[in-house]
């Protein structure tokens, strides 16, 4: 188990150490914005949360170090909007967020784009190969 952690990196997705790690454009930590952005998160089970790093790193599980290669970004785009949908930047783990107008908005556009936004891996071979379907535990 040990030598499985340090490869694929620790299975619970640990939202401190997240935090930790994540730098914030157009916007500070303290933003109402993206406080609707981690009460979502933190509202999320453990499948939903590795979904969440899926969509926007393309990996499911968190470093195991304590310097990561690259910081979680968190864009904040300008205007109210609540028919836009959250855009993630996999290759720079960076996260375009919508300013929603409530964190319920922004909680059901964080879960329709876990479950539906797979253009990453448009023909699901990605998923296939490596299980992502066996997340059945939470």
């Amino acid at each position: 188990r040990d030598l499985q952690e340090r490869v694929c990196g620790v299975a619970e997705v640990d939202l401190d150490n997240l935090k930790r790690h994540t730098t914030y454009k157009n916007c500070t930590s303290t933003n109402v914005h993206v406080g609707y952005m981690w009460e979502a998160l933190e509202s999320f089970s453990q499948k939903q949360r590795r979904s969440f790093l899926r969509f926007v790193w393309g990996r499911s599980s968190l470093p195991t170090v304590d310097k990561w290669e690259r910081n979680f970004t968190v864009q904040l785009l300008s205007g109210t909007d609540d028919t836009r949908l959250p855009c993630s930047h996999t290759c720079f783990f960076t996260l375009d967020l919508p300013t929603f107008s409530s964190s319920e908005v922004c909680r059901a556009k964080l879960l329709y784009c876990i479950t539906h936004c797979l253009a990453i891996d448009a023909d699901g071979a990605a998923a296939r190969s490596l299980n992502w379907d066996e997340d059945d535990e939470d």
